[in-house]
This record gives C-alpha cells, structure tokens and sequence, in this order.
C-alpha cells in the first residue's frame, strides 16, 4: 500500500536535526509516515472498516460438528437500525448486548422461513421471540432495536430443513476483537545498503505493508480493500474541514477588506474634489526613494493583521476544540507547524468523541494535551506578534527618513499619500487572500486519494493452526494422557486387585484363588464344596487340600491355622470348606473356633449353644479328654466334621491362649482326629493368633479381592520375615470366575 505525500522525517537518531519545508501555500495534515501508519492501524479506522463491510453481523450455517462460516454467501442480509446499532457501542462497556437470530426453510414451495431469536445481554437471555416470515424484505421490532431482512442477490438459495444462524455484536466489539488480526508495517527491512540505510533514517520510503488474519480468504481481502477506502475517505473529511474554515477565515476577511477599500477609496475620491490634485506625479518623484519601503511596510502590517485575526480566533471560546485556519499567507512557520499539529489533535479527538464521552480517561489525556498546545499557540501568536511589530517599526523607520524629506508638501498631499498607502496595504492583502482561496480549491481538488493499493490482497498460506505442531502435541498427548491416568490411578489405589498384584508383592506361595460364590451355590453354614461334584468351587478347594498336603510332615495330623489381616476377608469361609473338603476323604476333621473375641463360627453352622467351648477348657489347669470331647459338636454337615466353637467370650482372651492347658487340647485333638483346622483371630488387629502360630503346621493367609489394603502384604512379608508365621501360604479369596485358580508351584514337605 502506497501513502502519498508523506511529511516528517527521522532526524532525531541524527545527532543535529535536519528539516525540510515542504507543501508551502497548500493544505496539508500529514505529520509523517510513522503517524500515517498509526492512522491506519487505529481502532476508529478499522471501526469505519466493520461498519461500511457490516461485520458486525456473523453469518453460519449449522453443520454437524461445527458451525460454517458464512461471508457474502449468506441466503438473507439482516441488519438492525443505525440508531440502535450505535446504541449497542455506547453501552458496550457496561452491558454487552447481542441478537442472536436463526433461520430456517421448512417447506420448498414457498420462499417462507422460520425465524428464532434471543436478545441477550451479558451472555444471559433477556428475551425469546419468533415467528413466520412470509416474505421479503422484512422488518421485525425488538426492544434493541428494528431488525431488517433482505434477501442477498449473492447468496446461496436456503437449503430445506438446515439452520442458518445470523448475531449481531456490537460494532466496537467486533473492531476491538478482530484489530489483534490486523497489522501495518513498512514495506522496506533491508538494511545492508546505504540507500536503505539513508531510507530507514530520514524515512524516503512511503509503502507499508497491510496484514489481515482471517478465516475466511475472501472476508480478509474486503476488509484490506476496505482500509484503503475507509483511509482516504478519513483523510479528505480532515482536509476538507481545514480547508473549509480556512476559506470561511478568507471569505470573512475579504468581505472586510472590500468594506475597507470601499471606504478607503471614498476619502481619496474627496480630498482630491477638495484639493483639487489630479494626480500623484510631483508627489511620485518627491517620494521615489520611499516607495520601496512603502512596499516592505505594506507586507509588514499585512502580517500583523493576520496574526492579528488568528490571535482573536484563538482565544475566541467559541471556537475552542475547532481547527484552526491554515495557509492564509502567514510567513511564521514555526506557527504554521503547531496550527498544523493541533488541527489534527483536535481532529483526532472529535474522532474519538464518536465512540466515547468526555469523561474517557484516553478523552481526558487528549483534551490536556490540547489544553497544552493551546498555550503554546498563543504564546507563539505573541512572539510571532512581537517580531512581526520590530520588523515593522524598522522598516516605518526607513519610510519616514525619506518622507521627512518631502515635509513641506501640501498637507492635502501628504494625507492623500498616506491614503494612498493604507489603500495600497488593503489592496495587498486582498490580493494575497484572493490568491490563497484559490490555492485552497486547486489543493482540495488535486491529490484526493492519500492511500492507493499497489498489489491486489494475496493469501499467504494457513497462519494458524500450525498443523505440524497440532499433530505432535496431539501425539505427545496421546501418549502422555494415559499413562498419567495409569499412574494416577495406581497412585490413589490401595486394595488388591488381583492374583498378579498380589504375586509381584511377596514370595510367600498362593495356594488358591478362590471365586466369587453365589448365594444358590451355598448349602448351610454357607457350605460350597459337595460330594461328586466337578464345579469350579469344588475344584479350587480340591486344589488347596492338594497344596497344604506337600507343605506338611506326612504321617502325622496336620495342623492348619487360618487367619487374615482383619475381619471379612473370608477366613472362617475358606476354613470351613476346607474342612468338608477333608471329611469328604473320609477323614475325622475339627473345625476349631480360636476367635475367642468374635466368634463367627457358631452363627455360620447355626450353632446356638455358647456355653459349650474352647474358652471353658482354657481356663482348667488339667485338661482330660473327656472334658474336651464333652465340648465338640456335630457340624450338621458332614458326619466326619466336628466343631469345636470357641465358647464364652472371657475377659482375658490373649493370657488363656498363652496357658498350657491350650497345648493338651490341642494334643488331644490330634490324637482324636485327622486334620485339626483352626480358625483365628486377625493377625492385624490383636495378637492373639501370634502367641500359638508356632503350634500350628502350615498357617493359611487369607486375602480378598478389592477388600484387602496392599499394605497389609508388607505387614505379613513383616511377620514371615521375623518368623512369627511359621511355615506360611495364601489363599486368594472373592476372585472373579476367569482368574488364575490356582498355584503351579508345590513345595515338597
């Protein structure tokens, strides 16, 4: 993009500044190209830019997955009333207010179509209407405003059944939102030659390049064409509202100096009826040598008037925040560059009061600065008054030396010549304005287009997403998300989960993994294992009678202690099916309950007599067999299974596990039966099971599935370590149908 006629220059990185007069007598309000990119790239440009294009409103079409974009193609143009639509921008710092609209055709054989909508401010629904619009154009009224549908001569024709969606922001919205997309710079970034070197500082090069990011190609291209337009129509509303106070400022005065001059001439006409001269000959070659400053004083007082009237202009409070009058033939340019300077301060805040009160803080910086340079001005007016007044007193100096030498000409003569010079000084000035209006109508006529494209809008490429790195992250992710899930999960679970869990935390050998029973699988006292039966639970507890056969001496009765980390993790389950799995060999099995604190093995066989129990016998000081056989009890069961419950819950449960009496018993039932089973207390919760566990031949850790903490593995790795557990196993309770069922491993006695 092209910028005509760019002034200003960067002599600053110069160590002494170099200035240049350009544009002397014509209308000019370019302040160089860094602030004429800065016009380009200003919200109240790309403002005009979404208000001539209409891009306040956004057209989709309704896909499956995501919405499409509609530009120019849309089948129907919705706009809302100007009043309104500057309504929404005045109001959109408090209250954001959008109309959200769709559309759709229901039945091809008419050009009707449903209409939805919601007016909502801030993102909540303050009111739903719709209806049946028959035909076009159409207008429906809303409390934000009247909104107008026109069918779009460019549009696709309205597809049956699919929604078309129009919303309609706020202008400043959108140009605030979509200016981070757009962006302005020089064209020239070479520097390695002198020539771009001498461009880059004093700023010879006037081509910027303007930079669009947008979704849609043809949208971006409109609103690059768009900046050229909304630019130069800017620029000629500024220079014709230079131009037109200053020609209002030339009228003004010429209309004033045609009264003068009118008045002017009169006298001359009067005292020549009066004093009878005729001409000004003797007079002429009396004062030849005075003509010439005559000349110089007339230019002189032309000056002082100007600046004269400019003064009077400025501190006029009417025309305070107004553009100043310019190229009206003062020869200060000092002057000249601050009028010109506050013309466009002034210019930019009347601007900026389109969109924005007085009270806007950016309103109030600019005003002050105004304020500032309003001083300066004047004081400039003063100074320039001042030097203006001395050149005119030397030159009146000069003047009058000659005409004292013309003393005794007849006064008549004399005022007459004096006449004759203030007619000459209006006569001046009124050639001098004369020419300045017309300078001002050839300028404001040449030279209207400040910015001019000089290539057509191109698509670069995609800007974003960039792909490559959208696949990567997403691949990145793909493999990272999982096992961050994988380990968050490992890192808040706490429960065993299975038979390869529970093998990869201790080297004790399991036994068995026990599954899942059902309540119509169970007999009484919850009994699974039947006689000549090839089910799975009856296979699973065959297998554990196999294992726990290789971990004890043969030839001897077997003592098989049960026990777990903590209650309901199936120890008196396992015990007691193991124990009909036994009296199925035909084999004399006791089932002994040694949870003395909570007994749980009388209610599982429906055995109500408490009184009958190991705890009784604990307490005598002579064990004989008879007092222990008076205790058993027939478990209902099997005929080869007996109970031996645990009794009376005593005070003092840990001291009678301790006493002897506690090994007669046990030397008894040995000698009575085939395999002693015992059913204990929990190892982690009492210490009871510890103070007998060297008693017992093989000890039958129970765990279950989701119930069992991890932590209570390291607890029994703990105790086996420390030798507290002799000879230990493991037996994997509530395991799922399909899971592993059992052990590879036999470990010989």
């Amino acid at each position: 993009m092209l910028i005509k006629n760019p002034d200003g220059y960067r002599g600053e990185r110069w160590k002494h500044r170099i200035t240049m007069i350009r544009n002397l007598g014509t209308v000019s309000n370019t302040l160089g190209i860094e602030n004429e990119v800065e016009r380009i790239w200003s919200s109240l440009m790309f403002h005009d830019v979404v208000m001539q294009l209409k891009l306040y409103t956004e057209y989709k079409e309704e896909g499956r997955i995501k919405d499409k974009l509609l530009y120019a193609n849309q089948p129907i143009n919705v706009d809302l009333d100007p009043l309104h639509l500057d309504s929404l921008d005045k109001v959109a710092f408090d209250e954001m207010r959008i109309i959200a609209l769709s559309m759709t055709k229901q039945d091809e054989r008419d050009s009707t179509f449903h209409l939805k909508g919601a007016l909502i401010s801030d993102n909540e629904t303050v009111l739903s209407f719709g209806g049946r619009v028959k035909q076009l154009p159409a207008t429906v009224n809303t409390p934000y405003g009247t909104l107008t549908f026109t069918r779009n001569p460019n549009g696709k024709m309205m597809e049956i059944g699919k929604c078309y969606k129009a919303t309609i922001y706020p202008p400043l919205y959108k140009t605030l939102r979509n200016l981070g997309n757009f962006s302005v710079k020089q064209a020239s970034k070479d520097y390695s030659t002198l020539r771009s070197i001498l461009r880059y500082y004093f700023k010879e090069s006037s081509i910027v390049e303007v930079t669009y990011r947008d979704q849609n190609l043809r949208r971006g291209s409109d609103i690059v064409r768009q900046v050229e337009l909304s630019y130069n129509r800017m620029a000629a509303a500024d220079k014709d509202e230079i131009a037109l106070r200053s020609e209002e400022f030339i009228n003004d005065r010429l209309n004033r100096l045609a009264e003068e001059l009118g008045v002017v001439d009169s006298s001359i006409e009067n005292i020549m009826r009066k004093s009878g001269i005729t001409s000004f000959s003797d007079a002429a070659q009396s004062v030849k040598g005075s003509d010439k400053f005559s000349s110089k004083l007339a230019n002189a007082e032309s000056q002082v008037m100007i600046i004269d009237e400019l003064s009077s202009y400025v501190k006029d409070p009417s025309s305070r925040y107004e553009v100043i009058p310019t190229s009206i033939g003062l020869n200060d340019k000092t002057t000249e560059r601050l009028i010109d300077k506050y013309n466009s301060l002034v210019q930019d805040r009347n601007r900026m009061l389109k969109s924005a009160s007085q009270e806007a803080v950016h309103v109030k910086r600019l005003t002050a600065t105004i304020d500032e340079l309003h001083s300066a001005l004047g004081n400039a007016l003063q100074q320039a008054r001042h030097s203006a007044s001395v050149s005119m007193q030397g030159i009146a100096g000069q003047y009058n030396t000659y005409q004292g030498r013309v003393h005794n000409m007849p006064s008549s003569e004399r005022v007459l010549r004096d006449v004759g010079r203030e007619q000459m000084t209006k006569s001046k000035l009124y050639k001098i304005l004369l020419k300045r209006r017309e300078e001002m109508i050839i300028a404001q006529t040449s030279d209207a287009v400040r910015v001019k494209l000089i290539d057509e809008p191109l698509c670069t490429g995609r800007v974003r997403p960039n792909l490559l790195l959208a696949y990567g992250i997403a691949t990145g992710l793909g493999f990272v998300i999982p096992y961050a899930i994988i380990y968050i999960l490992s890192f808040f679970r706490y429960k065993l989960e299975g038979h390869k869990e529970l093998a990869s935390l201790t080297e004790i050998p399991i036994i068995a993994d026990v599954p899942i029973s059902k309540d119509s699988d169970k007999e009484k006292a919850g009994i699974v294992v039947r006689p000549d039966s090839n089910r799975m639970e009856d296979e699973v507890f065959r297998l554990m009678r196999t294992n726990l056969r290789f971990m004890v001496v043969q030839g001897t009765t077997p003592v098989i202690l049960f026990t777990s980390t903590t209650s309901g993790e199936g120890k008196t389950f396992n015990a007691a099916n193991l124990a009909v799995s036994y009296a199925l060999l035909g084999k004399k099995v006791v089932l002994c309950g040694l949870d003395i604190r909570k007994p749980a093995l009388g209610k599982l066989f429906d055995l109500r007599d408490k009184e009958r129990g190991i705890s009784t016998l604990l307490s005598m000081e002579d064990v004989k067999k008879a007092d222990v056989i008076s205790r058993i009890q027939p478990s209902g069961v099997n005929k080869c299974l007996d109970l031996l419950l645990a009794g009376p819950i005593p005070p003092n449960p840990t001291e009678l596990l301790t006493h002897d009496s506690f090994r007669q018993v046990l030397a008894i039932l040995k000698e009575t039966y085939d395999c002693v089973i015992l059913d204990t207390a929990p190892v982690g919760l009492v210490t009871d099971t510890l103070q007998f566990s060297a008693l017992a031949d093989v000890t039958v850790f129970v765990c279950r599935v989701d119930y069992t903490p991890i932590y209570a593995i390291d607890q029994l790795n703990g105790l086996v370590e420390n030798k507290k557990l002799l000879n230990p196993c493991i037996v994997l309770n509530g395991c799922k149908d399909n899971s592993f069922i059992g052990s590879p491993d036999y470990l010989m006695p």
